[in-house]
């Protein structure tokens, strides 16, 4: 290399290296400033930590409440056996590892979904990543899953590594499915994805692993699963108050509209059940088409529509989706029946809902338990911005032909290890 190619490459990699280094500290500054504590004293990781030190003291699991709050361990057994660490270290360790564990999986997660679509646009690498990463994190759901200390990060990882497993073909796919809806219920509607479209032995293996799960939590505690699957399940004030800001399910939404009466159940089950029903369509359509990444993130919003709670660390399914559009708007062919000009209309969504969630919109409106109505129609909808624009994902995400759809789908699978031959 010539001294002015070395000295041209040079200021280049100084040039994207203050770019980097910029969108870190506009990211810091704008995580605290936006509405809303990005924090929150890892309030979650507080109650799971305290709950399993309880229960290794030998108090009942599903009894323990954080401080004076109202809040408990609400997931099942197998979960609690999985975090009951957290009761014999300090809390500090514990914190730290957390924090630790989710930067690891969010940079994985960031990386397999970026680097297939930088190769496939002509971005440089690995600067669209490692570009990408603090952009990822400055949306709400990646934010409040942090700072809160929750799973949500582990629960989308295990998931997109079934889609790589399937991809693949392999014997394994069905897993992550299955330990996911193991630790949390909702994830079991990926199992109804895979049964849709016809992955019958992942389908198999993803019951199974839940189903070995759980029977593992019932043999090591057996009382304790019991009181769960019979009791602690089925007390839906353990999560907190359906109309709370960060509720953004359809119940949410009702609830906030009804306040301060209770929302009606019956008009809840139809809005849910319709939503179900068009979103999975979309969801089994898109797999056909070879879109697996658009499938199966069609398939987890599905799931944070119909939850009675969805809080909005729960929408970390809008990060996949981004990456969707963004791969759109920027070229990627789309697979047939769909609408014309898809990239200045995924360009647009995914500008509005980057913009929405990195904002921290919801928190503008935020009311008091009989105050919804206080600012009037403008507050309401505010108050279901992250629920407004899911709907629009759902109803608009495109499905991309099957050989960008290929590429997207290895999104999720690392790199091969040095020497490796592609498959």
């Amino acid at each position: 290399m010539t001294g002015t190619a070395t000295r041209t490459a040079g200021r280049r990699v100084a040039v994207r290296t203050g770019v980097l280094l910029a969108l870190v500290a506009a990211v810091a500054g704008a995580s605290v400033v936006v509405p809303n504590d990005p924090w929150h004293d890892f309030f979650d990781l507080r109650v799971y930590r305290g709950a399993v030190a309880s229960w290794l003291d030998g108090r009942e699991l599903y009894d323990f409440t954080y401080g004076r709050s109202p809040y408990g361990f609400t997931y099942p057994p197998f979960a609690a056996l999985l975090v009951l660490p957290m009761g014999l270290l300090p809390y500090p360790v514990v914190a730290a590892g957390h924090v630790l564990l989710n930067v690891v999986v969010l940079a994985g997660l960031t990386r397999w979904l970026v680097v297939p679509l930088a190769r496939r646009h002509g971005w440089p690498l690995p600067w669209a990543w490692l570009w990408a990463l603090p952009l990822v994190f400055l949306v709400e759901p990646v934010r409040e899953t942090i700072g809160f200390g929750q799973v949500n990060l582990f629960l989308l990882a295990l998931v997109l590594a079934d889609v790589v497993a399937l991809r693949r073909g392999s014997r394994w796919a069905g897993v992550g499915i299955g330990l996911a809806a193991a630790v949390k219920l909702t994830p079991g509607l990926f199992v109804v994805w895979l049964l849709l479209t016809r992955r019958w032995r992942a389908a198999q293996v993803a019951v199974g692993t839940a189903a070995a799960a759980t029977l593992l939590a019932f043999a090591v505690v057996p009382a304790t699963s019991w009181r769960f699957w019979t009791e602690a399940l089925w007390q839906t004030e353990r999560v907190g108050r359906l109309d709370k800001t960060s509720n953004q399910s359809l119940l949410g939404a009702l609830a906030r509209l009804a306040d301060p009466g209770d929302p009606s159940r019956i008009v809840w089950a139809v809005l849910a059940a319709g939503a179900l029903v068009f979103v999975l369509t979309r969801a089994v359509r898109a797999t056909r088409a070879g879109d697996d990444l658009a499938g199966v993130t069609l398939t987890g919003l599905a799931a944070c529509l119909v939850s009675p709670v969805t809080w909005s660390h729960h929408l970390v399914w809008l990060v996949p989706a981004l990456v969707v559009l963004v791969d759109v708007a920027a070229g990627a062919p789309t697979a047939p029946g769909t609408p014309r000009r898809p990239c200045v209309l995924a360009g647009a969504l995914a500008g509005v809902t980057a913009l929405v969630l990195a904002s921290s919109s919801i928190w503008f409106a935020e009311a008091r338990p009989g105050a919804h109505h206080d600012l009037g129609v403008a507050g309401i909808v505010v108050e279901d911005l992250y629920l407004l624009v899911t709907l629009a994902v759902v109803a608009l995400l495109p499905a991309r032909a099957v050989t960008a759809a290929r590429g997207a789908a290895r999104t999720t699978a690392p790199s091969p290890p040095g020497g490796s031959s592609p498959r």
